[in-house]
């Protein structure tokens, strides 16, 4: 028995765009061009799947163009949102140091990236009945829904995106835009997929049926017209996309039960800062080399101190801090607070005891760390000592994203950090030399 449109295939056609949503908000690391345009391509695929199955498409080169056009309008209205947020009235929100978007700018980028999916798809997919004025009339009010859905969601996102960010949490720390963004998908993605549905409809007209030829028909199976599911496929499509939508939503859980045992780990390994006894602080020269390093100078010293802390959740132990930045030599060193265009540096930190030493070179309190990561803070071998380092995660020369070398020695910590493509590991060498890392 089948079900003409409505019910079934309206309901079908929110199902795949509901899955199409929890894929986008939990995406697999894929990186670079493939990263940008997962988000696309999986609604315009899965959006083919309705027009395959309640409209009889059939045609690979329409649906591959439609899948094409999904995959390229998510970075047009991305990058392009990117490209205007100096440009639209209103478009970003300061908080303090940190800049938002707001309303006027993520209309901006729903409207250009529906004139991107919706010209197109609707001329693309639309009935033969339907004139090509019509369809184009069609899209240009899609463009006009799809900004003001896209504003609307973004505006959801402390409320509505934050509930679906506490279900689907795909980092140890929600970023600015992530509620946003997590609300952005799950009502835009399932509104312009209702739309599309509309738009690229056929109008039915009643038609006159003759008594004879229907008594002729009388008990032959009714043909499959195009706008209709069968029950049968409608169970299993849906039962396909609950098990793909499981595949990334239990991923997902799993890494938040694992980020929540490493926090539990790491706050109960957390050492006492109550009555530790004043360290004897070293001095700039005793802490740090201060002499050339193979084809690297030191530059300035400097000792800041670092306050004990008893703020629940971010108790710290007070420590001194030693720092100084390595240049290549006849390369000029400017004065701070300026830096170097390229540069490695170390320091070296002091604390009250071995046990806070350990816990800092774990557990680096400025330093962003995913604990459901392994290639983060990794235990690599340097020169005969275990060092934590980002090695594993990063291509060499990856000067934006700084390689980094830390490890604990005693009551210090020590961290190596290159913002140079030349990554030489003399400098390592001698701070393992100067201080052997204690990491078992």
């Amino acid at each position: 028995m089948n079900i003409s449109t409505g019910i079934l295939s309206l309901a079908l056609l929110a199902l795949l765009a509901l899955t199409s949503a929890i894929l986008c908000i939990a995406p697999p690391s894929l990186g670079g061009w493939l990263e940008v345009l997962y988000v696309g391509t999986v609604y315009g695929v899965l959006l083919g799947v309705y027009f395959v199955t309640c409209r009889g498409i059939r045609s690979a080169p329409r649906l591959i163009a439609f899948v094409v056009v999904s995959a390229v309008a998510w970075p047009i209205a991305y990058f392009g949102s990117f490209e205007a947020a100096g440009h639209i009235p209103g478009g970003i929100v300061h908080h303090g140091d940190a800049v938002y978007p707001a309303f006027p700018l993520i209309a901006f980028g729903g409207a250009l990236g529906g004139a991107a999916l919706l010209i197109p798809v609707i001329l693309l997919l639309k009935p033969s009945s339907v004139s090509w004025r019509a369809a184009f009339v069609k899209a240009l009010l899609g463009i006009l829904l799809s900004g003001i859905v896209g504003g609307i969601a973004w505006e959801l996102g402390p409320t509505l995106g934050s509930a679906i960010w506490a279900l689907l949490p795909t980092a140890p720390l929600p970023q600015p835009e992530s509620y946003g963004m997590a609300a952005l998908f799950f009502v835009w993605q399932p509104v312009i997929a209702l739309f599309i549905g509309w738009a690229t409809s056929e109008s039915r007209k009643s038609v006159p049926i003759q008594t004879s030829k229907m008594k002729s028909e009388i008990g032959a199976p009714a043909p499959q017209t195009s706008g209709s599911v069968g029950r049968r496929t409608f169970v299993v499509i849906v039962a396909s996309l609950v098990a793909l939508s499981l595949t990334r939503i239990i991923p997902v859980r799993l890494r938040l039960a694992h980020r929540e045992r490493a926090l539990a780990k790491m706050r109960g390994s957390r050492p006492s800062a109550v009555d530790l006894p004043v360290a004897q602080p070293m001095s700039e020269e005793e802490a740090l080399i201060l002499k050339q390093i193979g084809d690297y100078q030191p530059g300035h010293a400097m000792k800041n101190v670092e306050l004990v802390s008893h703020e629940k959740g971010f108790e710290r132990a007070g420590s001194m801090y030693f720092t100084t930045l390595y240049t290549k030599t006849g390369e000029p060193v400017p004065q701070r607070p300026f830096t170097p265009k390229q540069y490695i540096s170390v320091v070296v930190q002091q604390y009250p005891n071995s046990a806070w030493a350990q816990y800092f070179a774990e557990y680096p309190p400025n330093r962003y760390n995913s604990f459901d990561n392994p290639k983060q803070h990794a235990i690599v071998a340097q020169f005969n000592n275990r060092v934590r380092s980002n090695q594993l995660e990063r291509s060499p020369g990856q000067t934006w994203y700084p390689l980094y070398y830390m490890w604990p020695n005693g009551d210090c910590v020590t961290t190596v950090e290159y913002y140079t493509p030349e990554e030489n590991l003399e400098i390592v060498r001698a701070y393992l030399e100067k201080y052997p890392s204690s990491i078992p």
